[in-house]
């Protein structure tokens, strides 16, 4: 035990693993913006979504608490005290939080799997942060084993997003992973039927993510080769952008302390040129995300069809913008 359970502020007394959770919960937010924001959803209207999330997943813990302490005292032979009190809890904190999305992307015309993906991503980044506080605290090589598993999927499921994996696979991936975890670190029937339930949540999810691909773009074969020759120049022609411009980034640039320390006027213009090159830099980077997922549609087979409704995109859209993959009626998702 390297963390004793309780920390001391004083006369208070607060749990060790309560300051866990709440710094994984920065950490959570944090990732939540950081991915929409990449994704280009509205950081504004995104952060909406999280905070109605976090309340929805906040009441559902507080009702369930209620709930639980009231069958314990006055109902101590219900069959739902057999449950593991942690697995229900989380359970219901998972759908609490994921529940609000429906309504969002019904509401702005969003993609729910790509939501649910950033939501995974964020929720596997949270668990880290709990898992490691609890080996900290319990000294269980479990806790530690699922923090470095649950790392490692993060990173490896990060670096193909956005362009190798459509939209709703990285949620279904997430669902499997912790239905495995689960069941391999966790033995009681309880945990064991929490299990089941997130892999059948992974099956549906890529059962109605498949649907949105059914339908099929019967484009010209010369068309597809055109388009196919412009995206492969256009993202060489964005990893040259990218590169110049991180060797051109003026806070980069030797001997810029000694230069500019004394000058007011020359530090101004430096950050402003600072500026454009970040804006600059980030566009870039967006274009060759939007690049690479429009490839890979290509390769699956699926390019000239929207990733959030499954209708087909104007052919004349993509004659002006190849990298589209969104109907114009969900281009703002992009």
């Amino acid at each position: 035990m390297l963390l004793s359970e309780n920390i001391n502020f004083g006369l208070i007394r607060v749990p060790t693993i309560q300051l866990v959770l709440l710094i994984g919960f920065v950490f959570w937010i944090f990732v939540m913006w950081y991915e929409a924001r990449k994704d280009g959803f509205d950081d504004e209207r995104f952060f909406d979504l999280v905070v109605v999330s976090t309340i929805s997943a906040a009441l559902f813990y507080y009702l369930f608490g209620l709930l639980y302490t009231y069958i314990s005292i006055y109902r101590p032979n219900n069959p739902l005290l057999s449950l593991s009190y942690e697995v229900a809890i989380s359970f219901l904190i998972l759908f609490g939080a994921f529940l609000p999305p429906f309504y969002f992307s019904n509401k702005r015309q969003w993609s729910i799997f790509r939501i649910f993906d950033i939501y995974s991503l964020a929720f596997g980044f949270f668990l880290v942060f709990v898992s490691l506080g609890k080996y900290l605290i319990d000294g269980s090589m479990n806790y530690l084993l699922i923090a470095v598993l649950t790392l490692a999927f993060y990173l490896g499921v990060l670096r193909f997003r956005g362009y190798r994996f459509v939209s709703g696979l990285v949620f279904s991936l997430f669902s499997f992973y912790l239905a495995v975890i689960i069941g391999i670190f966790f033995k009681s029937w309880g945990y064991l039927l929490f299990s089941g339930a997130l892999f059948i949540i992974g099956l549906l999810n890529l059962y109605y993510r498949s649907k949105k691909y059914m339908n099929t773009r019967n484009l010209p074969k010369e068309f597809i080769e055109l388009v196919k020759r412009q995206l492969i120049r256009k993202e060489e022609e964005l990893q040259k952008e990218q590169t110049g411009l991180l060797k051109d980034d003026p806070y980069l640039q030797t001997g810029r302390t000694e230069s500019n320390s004394e000058y007011m006027d020359e530090a101004i213009l430096e950050d402003t040129r600072k500026t454009v090159s970040d804006a600059r830099l980030n566009i870039a980077q967006t274009m060759l995300i939007e690049v690479k997922k429009a490839l890979a549609a290509i390769k699956i087979g699926k390019y000239g069809i929207c990733e959030v409704c499954g209708d087909p995109i104007d052919k004349a859209r993509l004659k002006v913008y190849p990298q589209a993959t969104t109907c114009l009626k969900h281009a703002d998702g992009e």
